[in-house]
This record gives structure tokens, C-alpha cells and sequence, in this order.
């Protein structure tokens, strides 16, 4: 199970480091207060998603919500491949304050909200998934920012590459769900 969560948290998470090369590449600041509220809205949303979950299990049939966790997956999946990564440093002062911190907190959170109502309809005890989810975002947009400073301008990955991933990693679990 710790696996299951670690993997869906990281499919959730890995376009952090899209926008977290944009923004080593354009040298914009993320302060340690941004990345806590990150880190804050990250548990917030996946936590009300696997709470959300957890109670359509008690209303729903355990072979359908199965299915629909499955279902769920994949869809997330497959519209993450049609995301692109965004830098939102809305005022263009090269810093994220403290909004523009909500606003990417909440675009990194969106993905993590479906996937967390998945595996709370999967999975019942899934309460560790909103840790693991806030901790990669920190961890992925961290190393993205450490990444971009390093290549500045050079990568051959393209930062929507990292939403093809994630999304790929989606739809593989949410086979797996759908088969055993």
C-alpha cells in the first residue's frame, strides 16, 4: 500500500518539476513561506479528496467503486497529457508572494484531488497519500528550480514532458486497478 501511495502521490506531483525548471530557468524566486503554503494546500485538497472517497465507498457497492477509482485514474490521466505547466508569477516580479503561492498551490493540487478521490474509493485507509502528495510537490518543484538554474535554457525535455510522464503513470494504475 505505502508503495501504491508513494507512486500515485509521485504521478501527481512530477509536473512539479516542469514548473520548477521554469522557474530556475527564469530565476524566480520561491521563498520557504510559499513552498510551506504549497506544502499546506497540497494536504488540504488530497485530503478532502480521499475523505470524499472514503465516503462514496459507504454509499456505493465495493465492485463499482473499484471501477470508478479505476476509471477515475485514467481519466485524470488522460487529461493531464493535454496540461501545459504554468509559471504563475502573475505580476512578472521574477518572486512568488503569497496569492500567486494559492494559485499554484491550488494548479498543482488539481491533479492530486481526482487521484485522491480514486484512492479513497480503492483504498481505505489512504491517509498517508495527502503527505505524500505535498512532500513530492515541495521535493519535485524544489529539484525542477535546482535543475533549470543548472541548464538555463539548455534541457532537450521539454516542461510539458513532465506532464506526459505523470499522466502515463495515471493511466498504468488505473489499468491495474480496472484488471486486478
Amino acid at each position: 500500500m505505502l508503495l501504491t501511495y508513494a507512486i500515485l502521490a509521485i504521478s501527481t506531483s512530477i509536473d512539479a518539476i516542469g514548473i520548477g525548471i521554469t522557474y530556475g530557468i527564469r530565476h524566480i524566486v520561491v521563498s520557504k513561506k510559499v513552498m510551506m503554503i504549497l506544502f499546506g494546500i497540497a494536504i488540504i485538497i488530497s485530503g478532502v479528496a480521499i475523505f470524499i472517497g472514503n465516503t462514496l465507498v459507504q454509499l456505493f457497492p465495493e465492485n463499482i467503486t473499484k471501477w470508478i477509482g479505476g476509471i477515475l485514474l485514467i481519466l485524470m490521466g488522460a487529461s493531464m497529457i493535454f496540461q501545459k505547466p504554468d509559471t504563475f508569477d502573475l505580476d512578472n516580479s521574477k518572486h512568488i508572494d503569497m496569492k500567486e503561492a494559492v494559485y499554484l498551490g491550488i494548479a498543482l493540487s488539481v491533479d492530486s484531488f481526482s487521484v485522491g478521490i480514486g484512492t479513497g474509493m480503492i483504498e481505505t485507509s489512504s491517509f498517508l497519500f495527502p503527505f505524500f502528495v505535498a512532500l513530492f510537490q515541495i521535493l519535485f518543484l524544489w529539484l525542477g528550480k535546482k535543475i533549470g538554474m543548472k541548464i538555463q535554457e539548455k534541457s532537450h525535455i521539454p516542461t510539458w514532458g513532465w506532464s506526459i510522464i505523470s499522466a502515463v503513470l495515471l493511466i498504468g494504475i488505473g489499468m491495474c486497478r480496472l484488471l486486478f
